[in-house]
């Protein structure tokens, strides 16, 4: 190769780079993507019918685990059904039967829920570093802590039950708050301040005002009175206690005998059972006898 054939190709070399390098100044490298962050809340465990609808969408469908969980999406349980939500922080709330729960906005430092009506138990890690709150629907009364465990009670109508079962709780409602610790309750009834903290029951009470023993009636009202926001049972139909503890609920009964089985549970999982006495329906109409002996004489 002759030094001049070397000198040009050693020139078309240099342009090349040169214009290598003026293209990746002008042109900017690719952007990629940030990893996305995992969800603040997923489904992780579920247990009977649990359904999800997600935020301003009119349908239930039913939940996957490990399915995640956005802003403004609803979970619901159905009778002996149960779901585990995971949070930030590795804290998690359980959500017991026949309860509607509402995951809501994700801070820096704060996580904030609504409880639609029904019972959670939310479980928050000494290290979980950030605030959880928990509103209720139908009351102005909002629960939070940074650690320690605590089961939320609403009927959905503005009664509020915490009980705290390790760490402190704080309940405020109509500018009052309180701070519920490990082995006590308060309650907030509608449009009322939380009530000043006291010992969880070791029991349930119930009173129960049975129908009468014979009817002709194939319906019964059944009323009664246990603790505030208790589910109560009778043959299978749920009905919630109000603030006072008071429920009613009709329930069906079948022509012959009958016995009506009501149980109590409350906040703290403290249960009772009471037995009706036997109610007899009887709806055939009375046998007419008539003697027409002598009638046509």
């Amino acid at each position: 190769m002759s030094r001049r054939t070397g000198s040009v190709l050693l020139g078309a070399v240099g342009v090349l780079l040169i214009g290598l390098a003026g293209f990746n100044f002008l042109v900017p490298p690719p952007v990629t993507s940030a990893p996305e962050q995992s969800a603040g809340a997923l489904i992780g465990a579920a247990v009977g019918q649990v359904e999800v609808r997600r935020g301003g969408s009119a349908r239930w469908l039913p939940v996957k685990v490990g399915e995640p969980l956005a802003d403004g999406d609803e979970v619901r349980t159905g009778l002996f059904s149960e779901a585990t939500i995971h949070l930030r922080g590795a804290s998690s709330v359980t959500i017991n039967p026949n309860t509607v729960f509402v995951v809501g906005e994700e801070r820096v430092k704060r996580s904030s829920f609504e409880l639609g009506e029904g019972q959670i138990v939310a479980a928050i890690p000494d290290e979980a570093g950030r605030e959880y709150e928990f509103r209720s629907r139908g009351s102005e009364a909002v629960a939070s802590a940074e650690r320690g465990e605590f089961s939320l009670v609403t009927d959905g109508k503005g009664t509020v039950v915490v009980d705290s079962k390790r760490g402190a709780v704080k309940l405020r409602s109509k500018g009052k708050q309180v701070e519920v610790v490990k082995g006590k309750r308060s309650i907030v009834r509608p449009e009322q301040t939380p009530s000043d903290p006291l010992p969880v029951p070791a029991s349930v009470a119930l009173q129960v005002r049975w129908p009468a023993r014979k009817t002709l009636k194939t319906k019964a009202r059944i009323k009664g009175t246990t603790a505030a926001a208790a589910i109560v049972m009778v043959n299978g139909i749920q009905v919630r206690a109000d603030g006072q503890g008071d429920f009613s609920l009709e329930v069906p009964l079948r022509e012959g005998k009958n016995q009506l089985v009501v149980s109590s549970t409350d906040a703290a999982g403290n249960s009772v059972v009471q037995q009706s006495p036997e109610i007899v329906v009887d709806t055939r109409p009375p046998d007419l006898k008539v003697d027409a002996k002598g009638l046509w004489k």
